[in-house]
């Protein structure tokens, strides 16, 4: 009888440090599993493409850019840029000079993963310039003349000149250290509105490139560099 009582005992004092056990145990998993939440990352850099090329041209020219994430996929771009350009043809040359400021929105089609952080973005942009020439040659030109043509030399201004255009963008950032990227970008944009002038054609404008008269289609190349942090 005194063996059957003592196990009882000892099955009573199993079945209940069991039961502590495994309460504890799950008590803990509910307060130590972590909840996944996505940082919010900003990253700021500078279109190194846009500066070489201003180098080679006699131009000077800075153009930045800041983005931040707002869900999942998303991020919000901020663009703003500096132009001092020398525009040069056979029948005149000016300067212009500007700024511009690019606001929209990208979209990140690239699935990464284990640790990666790389992106193919398609975004779109709504742009805005403002600028004003100095016209410093133009050449009076006369078919037929016997005499070749004359260049005159001047400095004009031509102030309070705008634009406005919307673009799409596409652009493929890779992380090649810690934060750091590279990135290629292509872009379409459509001229909205611009300074309609009756004696001089408008054909350079800050952030949208070279103009012509048979389309409001523009082109645009960039190649940069960028910083991320991460919050």
């Amino acid at each position: 009888m005194l063996k059957y009582y003592i196990n009882i005992v000892f099955l009573s004092v199993f079945v209940s440090v069991s039961a502590q056990q495994n309460h504890f145990l799950l008590k803990k998993d509910s307060i130590d599993v972590p909840i996944s939440k996505s940082p919010i990352k900003i990253r700021f850099g500078w279109d190194i493409g846009k500066y070489i090329w201003a180098k080679l041209n006699q131009s000077k020219t800075i153009d930045a850019y800041l983005t931040t994430s707002i869900h999942k996929n998303y991020k919000l771009t901020l663009e703003g840029g500096v132009e001092n350009h020398l525009t040069e043809h056979a029948l005149l040359s000016y300067y212009t000079k500007g700024s511009y400021f690019k606001i929209g929105g990208d979209y990140n089609l690239y699935d990464n993963w284990l640790n990666m952080d790389n992106e193919i973005n398609i975004g779109l942009r709504y742009a805005s310039s403002g600028f004003e020439y100095l016209l410093t040659r133009y050449v009076i030109n006369q078919p037929g003349a016997i005499y070749p043509p004359e260049n005159i030399y001047l400095q004009k201004e031509i102030k309070n000149l705008s634009s406005n255009w919307l673009e799409i963008n596409v652009n493929l950032q890779v992380e090649v250290l810690n934060n750091i990227y590279l990135g290629y970008g292509t872009s379409v944009k459509y001229l909205l509105t611009y300074t309609n002038l009756p004696d001089f054609e408008i054909s350079y404008i800050p952030g949208f490139f070279n103009r012509n008269s048979y389309s409001r289609l523009g082109f645009g190349i960039q190649y940069f560099i960028s910083y991320q942090l991460k919050l």
